[in-house]
């Protein structure tokens, strides 16, 4: 007989042996344990979402923080990143092929511990601010008429547009973790690896903020109400969490009896299934559906399965269609048939199914739980059915069926949200290929928060509007044939810059003398270069680069003068050879160093002196090619600098110069811009720099590694250059033009010649589609342009008025104004003093009812005389000579910072 005492203690002593008796878990039995309790825990949690008696508790999720996670339910936790359009559907098949692989790439990327949620929203801007929006501020006297006028223009633009709507697309992960501290490196790595797969397909991507993405919630869950929302406003203090600022305050799960669609505070809102698809897919089945001009939320939630359990689950699906088919085949022997014929359904099924796990074990696919949802809402019930029909007849049109979630909306209003937490249990299973075909890549647009206005969408007529500032490299070039709109986009862009950035500096270089117009319109100021001109340029100048090493300072001269050297020479595409730049370089640090202890910067002429009294024959002959450049009428590189750049907008215009003469000026110059580049980044100011006829340039290999070190060197130091070209052709040809061009994220093409075209299509691997938008056959105005990853087909037909003026570049319609305006003045000549002397009396008058004086801007002037809307820069100009002085006064301007104002004294 046993002692129970002792039996008691053996028992205590075999628990304590128990945990090193019990044998680890294996890897797979611990991956189907979480499979099991990311399913098992999600279903409880969607079951308390669907028994919810209130909306705070019908919406799925918990708590939002500030960096972006989100508390779906307890343990369950997601982040969303916003990624950018890209040019899928007009791009080459090439290039469509390797797109392709990096959607499966990203989709492959995710295991199956994980849900990840595809999101495409269509958000219409409210009714209350098309037409109404201030896209340029009413800034500077000189230019708000302008600005007035613009703000006009692209808001009657903005009504054509086919949708006006904005388009967002969302990656959202969600992952299974005791805390959110656990969460956070398991949420970052994953972001980490999507951002860099989006990435390598050219789409750029961010991880939206906790704001952001309560923006986005709130934009499905309360469809056209303002969003308002502070984190100052949340906390235990003030009794609200994010959640409170985004539920909407009514829900309505069977409005008027109806269970196939819900209201939200009044909008009729419906979501529907993607449930049965047809055995080919094309890569536009869900670009149609997004292209939709109607607001609309698309979302696939996927989940892969583990390789071995699908695979396990083809086979056992394998295996019960066997057994159907002997049971069918048993059956057909009995009862006297071939036993070969069998149902089509069971024999298509058999083929698909075995060509699905041919896939799964030989062709490296996944399979994946996937579940297609798309939301639209309206503000009636009949608004909202037509929109329901043309989602699920353009559904149809590309072998998808499309069904309403009947009694099922809330689980489908939790689903749509991008919280990465599929509530509908609809589902069906794809393999990678299936998920990835479905591209979220539709009618590519362009709508840059602060960017300027380039044109209109071709295909849907939307505003395209491009922040260079915001592109990785904002260097740029515009091309095209003469007449097609070239030099109208490039100064439509100076006004937006102008208009967009009044602290930014603008510089044009313009051989042909046709950028004055908006130059002297916005008030700036014209500069220049010919014999008669009395304009100087000393190419030694280092005023705005004072602060800068000697070292730096001579290393950027001798460059300089290897290119103005290189731009002398008859035989310029030879090169310099090694000891003339050697002897350039020793003859600049001379003339440097003699004028220093003369107190004083070299000029030109100290150059050439010095390389005459050197002892080698090529020095002589050096200084035989700067002649002249020092003697003579074309001396006006020989003196003082006078040329400044104290206004914001600078034209330098080399129209007067030879064609020999004018590859050394543009050098000479773009010394001078570099030194102001310096300046202005050390005051945080950007410079931007039309360069026109650029192909000029690369004629001369010192020019062209000077320039191509410039424009490399410029993007460092808040540089934005452009380059404007009807020849691409010829600077195409060399190797270091198209570096430049392929590391520019911005390029506008208009109308090409068919060499250029060749050349354009083969540098930047344009489509056949994309090349037809730059081919003869298109009107002036019209082309395509290249923003980072973004290709838009664009069109402009800008209406005529005071802007269409600066920009006109056409021969005819120039004439014709010139025409007008000298018919203008032939008649205020036959007219005598009488309406000069009317506008001197009346500027007389007020500055005597003004007690003597009167004082303000161009602007305000218009006002007081009863002249609004007249052109401030013009009337300026009117009253200066108008001839005061015989109404008995006189005017002066007066500059105070960057206004200038206008007094007008009465004498005595």
């Amino acid at each position: 007989m046993l002692n129970p005492l002792g039996k008691k203690a053996k028992n205590k002593a075999d628990d304590a042996e128990a945990p090193a008796r019990r044998r680890p878990r294996s890897v797979e039995r611990r991956i189907r344990e979480q499979e099991k309790q990311l399913t098992d825990q999600t279903a409880a949690q969607r079951r308390k979402r669907r028994a919810a008696r209130d909306v705070y508790s019908a919406v799925g999720f918990d708590l939002m923080y500030k960096d972006g996670i989100c508390q779906v339910e307890e343990g369950l936790f997601s982040q969303t990143i916003a990624f950018d359009d890209i040019s899928y559907q007009s791009a080459r098949e090439e290039s469509q092929q390797a797109i392709f692989s990096g959607w499966c790439q990203l989709f492959d990327y995710f295991g199956a511990e994980t849900c990840v949620q595809l999101t495409v929203t269509n958000t219409p801007i409210p009714a209350s601010e098309i037409g109404r929006m201030k896209f340029f501020e009413e800034g500077a006297p000189e230019t708000a008429e302008y600005a007035r006028e613009y703000n006009r223009i692209l808001n009657d633009k903005m009504r054509e547009g086919v949708s006006n709507l904005v388009r967002e697309r969302y990656l959202t992960f969600s992952t299974l973790a005791p805390d959110v501290d656990a969460a956070v490196p398991k949420l970052a790595r994953m972001r980490s690896d999507a951002v860099q797969t989006l990435n390598k397909i050219r789409s750029s991507a961010r991880p939206l903020s906790g704001e952001e993405r309560l923006r986005a919630i709130h934009s499905q869950l309360r469809p056209g109400k303002p969003f308002s929302f502070s984190w100052d406003a949340v906390g235990a203090t003030r009794g609200l969490t994010a959640k409170d600022l985004v539920c909407p305050m009514s829900l309505d799960f069977k409005p008027e009896g109806s269970g196939t669609c819900y209201r939200s505070e009044g909008v009729w809102c419906q979501v529907l299934s993607l449930h049965r698809f047809g055995s080919e897919l094309s890569d536009r089945c869900l670009a149609e559906i997004i292209d939709l001009p109607i607001p609309l939320n698309v979302t696939l939630h996927v989940q892969a399965m583990d390789k071995a359990k699908a695979v396990a689950y083809v086979k056992k699906r394998l295996a019960w269609m066997d057994k159907e088919i002997i049971d069918e085949q048993m059956g057909a022997v009995k009862k006297g048939y071939d036993f070969q014929i069998l149902p089509s359904e069971l024999k298509y099924s058999k083929e698909e199914a075995e060509d699905l796990l041919d896939h799964l074990q030989n062709k490296n696919q996944r399979l994946f739980v996937y579940t297609g949802l798309v939301f639209t809402y309206a503000a009636t019930r009949e608004e909202l059915d037509d929109q329901v029909m043309q989602i699920v007849s353009t559904a149809r049109r590309n072998s998808i069926e499309c069904d309403t979630l009947d009694y099922r909306q809330r689980e489908g209003m939790n689903s749509i949200l991008p919280l990465g937490h599929n509530h509908v249990q609809v589902c069906r299973m794809m393999t990678t290929a299936q998920v990835a075909i479905q591209m979220p890549f539709a009618t590519q647009e362009l709508a840059q928060e602060g960017g300027g206005y380039y044109g209109q969408n071709k295909q849907s007529s939307n505003l395209v509007l491009c922040n260079r500032k915001r592109l990785a490299s904002p260097m740029g070039f515009v091309a095209g044939k003469p007449g097609s709109g070239k030099s109208f986009s490039v100064k439509r862009e100076i006004e937006n810059t102008i208009l967009a950035y009044p602290d930014d500096e603008v510089i044009i270089l313009d051989p042909a003398g046709e950028y004055a117009p908006v130059v002297e319109g916005n008030g700036g100021e014209c500069i220049r270069f010919a014999p008669d001109s009395g304009t100087h340029l000393n190419p030694f100048d280092l005023s705005d680069v004072a602060h800068q090493s000697t070292a730096a300072q001579m290393a950027f001269k001798i460059d300089a003068f290897l290119a103005l050297s290189s731009a002398t020479m008859a035989e310029g595409s030879q090169g310099l050879p090694e000891a003339d730049k050697s002897i350039i370089s020793r003859c600049v640090e001379l003339a440097y160093s003699e004028c220093a202890d003369e107190g004083r910067l070299p000029l030109l002429g100290d150059f050439h002196r010095i390389l005459s009294e050197q002892p080698e024959r090529e020095a002589r002959d050096i200084a035989l090619r700067y002649e002249r450049y020092v003697k003579g009428a074309l001396s006006f590189f020989n003196h003082e600098s006078n040329v400044t750049f104290e206004k914001r907008v600078t034209n330098v215009d080399f129209k007067d110069l030879s064609e020999n003469m004018r590859a050394f000026g543009i050098v000479a110059v773009l010394e001078t811009v570099r030194n102001r580049m310096y300046y202005n980044f050390e005051r945080g100011v950007t410079t931007w720099l039309y360069i026109d006829e650029v192909q000029s340039l690369f004629g001369h290999p010192a020019v062209i590694t000077y320039f191509s070190k410039f424009w490399a060197e410029g993007r460092k130091f808040n540089l934005v250059c452009t380059g404007i070209t009807q020849n691409s052709v010829y600077m195409l040809e060399h190797e270091e033009a198209r570096n430049m061009v392929l590391n520019s994220d911005f390029i506008l093409l208009h109308k090409q010649s068919p060499l250029d075209r060749k050349a354009w299509v083969d540098l930047l691997d344009l489509s056949a589609q994309e090349a037809g938008y730059i081919d003869e056959s298109i009107r002036a105005g019209e082309g395509l342009l290249v923003a980072g990853g973004a290709r838009i087909p664009i069109k402009d037909d800008f209406p005529k008025g005071a802007l269409y003026d600066l920009f006109n570049t056409k021969p005819e319609e120039i004439a014709a104004m010139k025409k007008a305006s000298e018919f203008a003045a032939r008649a205020r000549e036959r007219k005598g003093p009488a309406a000069h002397a009317t506008l001197a009396e009346r500027c007389a008058r007020l500055a005597r009812e003004s007690g003597g004086a009167w004082r303000g801007t161009a602007t305000e002037l218009a006002n007081a005389l009863g002249m609004a809307g007249a052109n401030p820069s013009k009337l300026s100009k009117d009253v200066a000579a108008c001839g005061l002085e015989s109404a008995g006064a006189s005017m002066r301007r007066e500059a105070r910072g960057k206004r200038t104002t206008i007094v007008i004294s009465a004498k005595a």
